[in-house]
C-alpha cells in the first residue's frame, strides 16, 4: 500500500528486480483507481490507484515473468460522511532463474 506514494514506480520496480535473487518474488498490494478519495490529504500521493493492466506492463518491462494480479481486499473508509469501498489488488511477479 505504498506504490501510490512513489513518483516513479517503473524505476522502483526495476530496482526491486535488480535487488532480488533469481527466482525471487515481488508482491505489491495497492489501490485500484480511486479518483483521489482514499486519503483525506493527498500530499505525497502521486497516483490515485493503478490500472492493473498498466502496472502488469511495468512489472514485465522491468523483467518480471509470470505476472499475476488478484483482488486482495476491500477497505471501507468514510469520505465526506459516506462510507466508501476501495478495492485493493495484489500483483506478483517472479525474477527469472536465468537472468542475462
Amino acid at each position: 500500500m505504498a506504490f501510490h506514494h512513489v513518483k516513479d514506480v517503473a524505476a522502483l520496480t526495476r530496482r526491486f528486480h535488480e535487488a532480488l535473487v533469481p527466482g525471487g518474488n515481488l508482491c505489491v498490494a495497492d489501490l485500484d483507481p480511486e479518483r483521489g478519495m482514499f486519503h483525506s490529504d493527498n500530499t505525497g500521493v502521486f497516483h490515485f490507484g493503478f490500472e492493473r493492466d498498466a502496472l502488469r506492463h511495468v512489472f514485465t518491462d522491468a523483467g518480471f515473468r509470470d505476472v499475476r494480479d488478484a483482488t486482495a481486499a476491500e477497505v471501507v473508509r468514510p469520505v465526506s460522511g459516506i462510507n466508501r469501498s476501495f478495492s485493493i489488488f495484489l500483483l506478483t511477479g517472479i525474477k527469472s532463474l536465468y537472468c542475462i
